[in-house]
């Protein structure tokens, strides 16, 4: 019998880049932590020492749409994590909710 190759690639698999704001801060606002989050998780994903595919998510502003992306990711057989990052401490809070939904690292 012919031993089998474990694959190891990670090539399949996703983590998503969440970015966390609130719509008091305004549209021009709002537009700045879009294209920041971007760039960032465009970084990310460049980076040679980040095995999986980073995919930004637009910016979330609500707990609803926070739980919703967290379930999204539960749901995906892609994705084995998520990033989150809030472009100030304030949209903390929203996060509770989603966070306990939420079933992957």
């Amino acid at each position: 019998m012919t031993p089998t190759a474990l694959n190891t690639s990670l090539d399949q698999y996703e983590v998503w880049f969440l970015t966390g704001s609130q719509n008091l801060y305004g549209e021009e606002t709002l537009r700045q932590v879009a294209e920041q989050s971007q760039e960032i998780a465009n970084a990310l994903g460049a980076s040679t020492d980040v095995p999986v595919r980073i995919v930004w998510k637009p910016v979330l502003k609500d707990a609803d749409s926070i739980r919703r992306a967290a379930l999204d990711a539960n749901s995906d057989d892609k994705v084995i994590g998520l990033i989150a990052w809030m472009h100030t401490f304030s949209p903390a809070k929203m996060w509770i909710g989603g966070l306990n939904a939420l079933t992957k690292p």
